[in-house]
């Protein structure tokens, strides 16, 4: 090795940054105002500050593309603690982290620079109640692209602060569009079982991204972890324990559904054993078909259109606003009759969840009892039909959210890879080893992202005992 230095009195490259002199005087809220009037206006879902504004905006930095799961973005709130707002900036321009280190407070030149809308909708509509996200970057035609590499200082000015990040604690069910692009922390998740084993983006089916299921044990509420299959740590596998979560909070690529991103592996602090995997109800018997029946609803006695009653139901809409209904079909399957139907499909809902809970059941008095229904759907998509039970409901709507729902996993319930409007036999489900009292309950839970969310039909329920 050869120096061109003799005495070794090499000087330290200096690491002070020279604030600023700059006062900020718009903010990430007002460039979403902007837009917003923009699209009430002139129906445009884009909007480019003018020139010459000396307009800037302030912001902390809450991405890193260290581990490589950023790429060619930083992600801006606009407070280092309990942030109001959050926008992505594109930028071409790689290895950030070394310059817009995490809780680096930025300066953001809005001049020239044009700020786009997606909600992920075929009209999305920055008005309504859908969560989408905001993007800052370059008009390049009629799409917001990355800021040109030879513009990145222009716009992006780092200041000397740097504050601790503190991620907002919240649940899944309280989530707006206020909290895209800002970091976020779920207080007691886990990985849903049929992803334990996986690794984080490295399976043979993940292209570009991996996407793993993050349930909220409070709620059973579920949101996607989204990794890139460039980031370093894709193969690790993932953690099988519970506890807290600190993400990103953002969109998929077209902004179809909820995401959380982790700047790395260790944002997923899992290190409780304890999961909160479900109770789970399974027999393990050959069951066979009762003669005693217990309960049955065809639904022929529902009023169409009107929410399930009667009969011993109960029927809650927990979030959203659409429910079970009754429902006769017109379709290439016209002979079912009338049945439940529930779907989130179009509603606008952030998030659905409907039960439909039968009669309690009498496990101890009866033997041999045997549950079969059948189901259909019009494209489930990303939605989701549950069959659960209860020993400790009270009987109350108020105490569905408080009661103990197990899960009964031997039931075929219609996938979304089935034939368009077939109905579908559940088999029948062997409940012999149940105890008590018993509640069943159909619960429907949409994604969040209604335009795809799909519909559940439900017919031809039949409890029966030997």
């Amino acid at each position: 090795m050869v120096s061109c230095i003799e005495d070794g009195a090499f000087s330290i490259p200096d690491s002070i940054v020279v604030e600023p002199n700059i006062v900020a005087n718009s903010s990430i809220s007002a460039v979403k105002a902007a837009l917003k009037q923009e699209f009430i206006t002139n129906n445009n879902l884009t909007y480019t500050f003018r020139e010459g504004d000396e307009l800037y905006l302030e912001g902390y930095v809450i991405s890193s593309d260290a581990a490589g799961n950023f790429y060619k973005k930083l992600v801006l709130q606009d407070l280092p603690e309990n942030p109001t707002a959050g926008i992505e900036i594109l930028l071409n321009k790689t290895s950030l982290s070394e310059t817009y280190d995490l809780g680096r407070k930025i300066y953001l030149l809005l001049d020239g620079l044009s700020v786009a809308y997606d909600d992920g909708a075929f009209d999305a509509d920055p008005t309504n109640t859908t969560a989408g996200k905001y993007i800052l970057g370059s008009l390049d035609g009629q799409r917001v692209s990355n800021i040109p590499s030879s513009a990145v200082e222009k716009h992006l000015v780092r200041s000397g602060t740097v504050k601790e990040i503190v991620p907002q604690i919240i649940a899944l069910s309280t989530i707006t569009e206020a909290h895209i692009s800002t970091q976020i922390q779920l207080s007691t998740t886990q990985f849903i079982k049929a992803d334990l084993g996986k690794t984080f983006a490295g399976e043979a089916n993940d292209q570009f991204d991996g996407f793993r299921k993050l349930i909220e044990c409070e709620s059973d509420k579920i949101i996607k972890l989204q990794t890139s299959t460039f980031a370093s740590f894709k193969s690790n596998v993932v953690p099988t324990g519970k506890g807290t979560a600190t993400l990103v909070l953002s969109k998929d690529y077209t902004s179809a559904f909820l995401v959380g991103i982790a700047n790395t592996p260790a944002n997923l602090v899992f290190t409780n054993p304890e999961r909160c995997d479900p109770i789970v109800l399974d027999c393990g018997l050959a069951a066979s078909e009762g003669t005693t029946v217990l309960f049955f609803e065809d639904f022929e006695n529902q009023l169409s259109s009107s929410f399930i009653s009667g009969n011993g139901w109960t029927h809650f809409i927990a979030a959203g606003s659409e429910g079970w209904e009754a429902y006769t079909a017109t379709g290439s399957n016209p002979s079912q009759g009338v049945s439940a139907r529930v779907g989130a499909y179009n509603s606008n809902d952030n998030s659905t969840v409907s039960w439909l809970i039968t009669p309690k059941i009498d496990l101890n008095n009866n033997t041999g009892v045997t549950l079969q229904f059948q189901t259909s759907n019009s494209y489930a998509d990303d939605s989701s039909l549950a069959l659960l039970f209860s020993n400790d409901w009270d009987g109350t709507t108020s105490g569905i959210d408080a009661a103990t729902w197990g899960v009964i996993p031997g039931a075929y319930i219609t996938q979304n890879t089935d034939a368009f409007s077939n109905w579908y036999d559940s088999g029948l489900v062997d409940l012999s080893c149940g105890e008590g009292s018993t509640y069943f309950a159909f619960r429907y839970t949409g994604s969040g992202n209604t335009n795809e969310d799909g519909t559940y039909e439900l017919d031809n329920i039949i409890i029966s005992a030997n």
